[in-house]
């Protein structure tokens, strides 16, 4: 794996940055919906573990797609957007072919 993305990826990246974000936590959001909403009398207790458990897992999500933002880092972030399928096919095409390829091969392993 190539550490550094080109400058041209590094851009895509960032300029990819803000609709990642709000995809995932639109995402997070509609799960906690669920959750709450499956809430029935008796079992708040339950749902509120259950919600607590998610927001956590969620956080560990948001960090591993978001945090440590640097274009030392980039790749591996772009990994963790594609693994958890925040861009469309057409915003992943905007990256190189050297980009895809690696990406792609990462998390066909």
């Amino acid at each position: 794996m190539h550490p550094i993305l080109s400058e041209s990826d590094w851009k895509t990246l960032s300029r990819l940055k803000p609709l990642a974000l709000d995809r995932l936590c639109e995402r997070i959001m509609q799960e906690a919906s669920g959750i709450i909403a499956g809430a029935s009398a008796g079992e708040h207790h339950r749902a509120y573990l259950d919600l607590y458990r998610h927001i956590n897992r969620s956080d560990q999500k948001l960090g591993d797609c978001f945090n440590d933002w640097s274009r030392s880092q980039a790749q591996i972030i772009l990994i963790n957007w594609r693994a958890e399928n925040l861009l469309t096919e057409e915003e992943f095409a905007a990256f190189s072919a050297e980009t895809r390829s690696v990406v792609d091969g990462f998390l066909k392993r």
